[in-house]
């Protein structure tokens, strides 16, 4: 089983306002790429602060990696320990950069429960593009047809369905407001004991 980072296992959005609102306090023209920021809620960080504020990444990028302990969503600490308890493989696939990454589960008391984190460096395209979670999976010797990967936005349903892997969509941690229903197999859940719950059902069968 394999999980996003952001918005998936941790709720790190308020940490990026946080950066938006520091850099505007400083710089009242950066409001003009505020929008721009947003509107590519998904995407790796660096691809959106270089269209957002073009030219100033290496300037702006420390706002957003500072140290700090993300807030995990309510549920993931009891869900990944009784994974394991499972024997379940676990890994991570995240647009961050990998030292960030690594340094936002272990803040978070995540990193134990995984076997395979896997950033932006180590990748040559992004999600959509399956290839982080192909080489997860590679790592963790897991076949993608006995795989599942959860995430929360639409680049990562992508990735997964190109990857091949049955998809799980996390919605705990966007805004409460309606969403389509899916029609390509993605599951939604509300909340992490989800995960646990269909896993039973599967085994069940």
């Amino acid at each position: 089983m394999v999980f996003d980072f952001d918005g998936t296992l941790v709720a790190s959005r308020f940490a990026d306002e946080a950066a938006v609102a520091e850099l505007i306090g400083s710089d009242p023209g950066a409001a003009a790429g505020a929008a721009v920021f947003w509107a590519h809620d998904g995407e790796p960080l660096l691809a959106r602060i270089e269209l957002a504020w073009p030219g100033r990444t290496d300037q702006i990028l420390p706002l957003f990696e500072r140290p700090g302990a993300p807030r995990r969503f309510p549920g993931i600490g009891a869900l990944l320990g009784r994974l394991g308890r499972q024997g379940l493989s676990l890994g991570v696939v995240s647009s961050r950069r990998l030292l960030a990454l690594d340094q936002g589960l272990r803040a978070a008391g995540l990193r134990r429960h995984f076997s395979v984190v896997v950033g932006l460096d180590d990748v040559a395209e992004p999600k959509p593009s399956p290839e982080g979670l192909l080489l997860a999976l590679g790592r963790l010797a897991v076949e993608p047809s006995r795989a599942v990967f959860i995430g929360d936005t639409e680049l990562d349903v992508e990735a997964g369905h190109r990857a091949g892997v049955a998809v799980w969509r996390a919605v705990w941690g966007l805004p409460l407001a309606p969403l389509p229903g899916s029609s390509d197999g993605t599951i939604l859940l509300d909340r992490p004991e989800q995960v646990g719950e269909l896993l039973q059902a599967l085994t069940a069968r």
